[in-house]
């Protein structure tokens, strides 16, 4: 049975979703790597090498609209940042 919007009561908050120790362990082993977890939806333009951030799809796809040129979005997941040593 699903609940509609209008049956949940708006003074109800959502539990802080919060990490466990091995997860801020391994995020943190990551980040030493230069490898972090990226939430946003991002948007480069293969042409040139922008690179635009969004916070849904939505957003982001109302940015392509009429854009010239070769674009690619991503889903939000691994990005890693490359240090001046490693390139």
């Amino acid at each position: 049975m699903a609940i509609l919007q209008e049956e949940m009561s708006t003074n109800e908050e959502m539990p802080i979703k919060k990490k466990s120790k091995l997860r801020e362990e391994i995020e943190g082993l990551l980040k030493e790597k230069g490898i972090t977890l990226e939430e946003r939806i991002t948007v480069m333009r293969l042409d040139t090498g922008e690179t635009y951030y969004f916070d849904d799809y939505p957003e982001a796809l109302q940015f392509l609209k009429d854009k010239k040129g070769r674009w690619y979005l991503t889903t939000p997941g691994i990005r890693r940042n490359l240090s001046v040593d490693q390139i």
